[in-house]
């Protein structure tokens, strides 16, 4: 059989990427096999997928504290609209609209919903929020104001309680039994960022503190 010129050069190709793997320290096969095991362990075992836990289940009236932030709801009720914010649900939707008291925990302003400054507090409006619907997945952002209707956008200083308002809009049948479930995420804080700065600072959910179970109201 003749062997074109093209297969020749193939040939001659393939045979110096052999003898160039070949030449490669047998150390340096041990090191990539180790660190391919550990990637592939890390993987099967979900250790890039949002961390999970346990739960502790508690209701209405009963704080869940983390390490950054402190979260007691107070008041959950199901509704069609909130005029004083000019939210109405679009059709096959409703408004869940939680009222909770937080505290900041940590030693920087927190926005709620969205940035203070440089902290990336992530508690809602997230692909990985901290504050986290249970059972149903909202339809839309969630709108953030204060309880005591005070206009701007809700940052809250380190060590000062407030009452927080959040709005999720959620299929017409979310919830159907009337409770609500919230997990409440511990933050895991990473400083930096490429490209911004390195002081930069970022909460991402770490694992569930707890559940929040609150029966919910039909708003009047």
């Amino acid at each position: 059989m003749t062997i074109s010129g093209e297969q020749w050069r193939v040939r001659a190709v393939l045979s110096r990427w052999g003898r160039a793997l070949g030449e490669v320290p047998r150390w340096v096969w041990v090191v990539a096999a180790s660190v391919l095991l550990v990637a592939v362990t890390v993987i099967v075992t979900g250790g890039l997928a949002r961390s999970v836990t346990e739960a502790a289940e508690v209701a209405a009236g009963d704080e869940v504290r983390t390490s950054t932030y402190a979260m007691t709801v107070l008041d959950v009720a199901f509704t069609d609209a909130v005029e004083s914010e000019y939210l109405e649900a679009e059709p096959g939707e409703k408004l869940l609209v939680m009222t909770a008291r937080m505290e900041n925990l940590a030693d920087a302003p927190i926005g709620v919903g969205t940035t203070a400054d440089l902290l990336k507090a992530n508690l809602v409006n997230t692909a990985e929020p901290l504050l986290d619907l249970h059972g149903a997945e909202a339809t839309g952002s969630a709108t953030v104001w204060r309880a005591d209707g005070s206009a701007g956008q809700v940052v809250l200083q380190p060590g000062v309680p407030d009452e927080v308002t959040i709005a999720w809009p959620v299929p017409d049948d979310a919830f159907s039994d009337g409770t609500v479930a919230l997990d409440v995420y511990e933050a895991e804080v990473s400083r930096g960022a490429v490209i911004l700065s390195s002081r930069v600072v970022t909460w991402r959910p770490d694992g569930v503190v707890a559940r929040i179970l609150v029966s919910a109201s039909e708003a009047r």
